[in-house]
């Protein structure tokens, strides 16, 4: 996300804007805030429920600090996560202008101040199912026997459809919006069967269709499709096979 994401077009603020501001604040904060509860529970609860003394007191103390951290990565994790979820945070295709007073814009802030602390929290646990878990809560369509590295990243995982058996390689980046003097959004389509190689990019409104190798380090330009069965490979990728 670039710094003009974050600027409110010339003419001032208007009540929408600023209650839009308001929200854009308060409810991250309440979802992290809440995030911390259960913390606070174990850590009181476990500590209160010691019986040791001494040695015995410091070495337990230690073994609840752990717990309590792992708690805390997954509260701070699924919370926000729910949020999302439940109030259906999610940006529509189409074009937006860099303004609070643009519905899809604000939207597409409140998703990235919810989604993207959690991201990189789960990151923390090198677990792929977790981070499954996760990105399907927020929205990612993902079909049987598919699988994330990782250490990708989904920039907004509502906007994205993968097919069944399809791969997503390790620091693999895919968009689904662009921003310069306007948002631009779109979905993102990976068919069947699928192998997305590591570290490549895939930008907004790109189609994948099945059977498809994107090999390592390569850029799908917007809007590109990508045949059936191909083998593609370059900035922008190119059929080679």
């Amino acid at each position: 996300m670039t710094s003009e994401e974050f600027s409110v077009q010339a003419g001032g603020f208007s009540p929408r804007a600023v209650g839009r501001g308001a929200v854009l604040f308060f409810l991250p904060v309440g979802a992290y805030f809440l995030g911390l509860l259960p913390v606070i529970f174990f850590y009181v609860v476990l500590t209160w429920l010691i019986p040791f003394s001494g040695v015995l007191y410091y070495l337990f103390l230690a073994v609840v600090l752990v717990v309590c951290l792992v708690v805390l990565i997954l509260s701070e994790t699924f919370i926000p996560g729910l949020f999302i979820r439940l109030f259906r945070i999610r940006v529509e295709e189409g074009d937006y202008e860099l303004s609070l007073k643009d519905r899809g814009f604000y939207h597409h802030l409140l998703y990235f101040a919810l989604y993207r602390p959690s991201l990189n929290l789960i990151g923390v646990f090198p677990l792929v199912p977790l981070r499954m878990a996760f990105l399907k809560l927020v929205g990612l369509k993902i079909g049987e026997g598919s699988m994330v590295a990782g250490t990708e990243l989904i920039d907004e995982p509502f906007a994205v459809t993968i097919g069944d058996h399809t791969l997503i390689g390790g620091y693999a980046m895919i968009y689904s919006h662009l921003s310069f003097q306007k948002m631009t959004h779109r979905k993102v389509r990976i068919g069947n069967r699928c192998f997305i190689g590591n570290k490549s990019v895939i930008l907004p409104g790109v189609v994948i269709q099945d059977d498809v190798v994107v090999q390592p380090g390569s850029v799908v330009q917007t809007g590109q499709v990508l045949e059936k069965g191909g083998v593609y490979q370059g900035n922008p990728a190119q059929k080679i096979a």
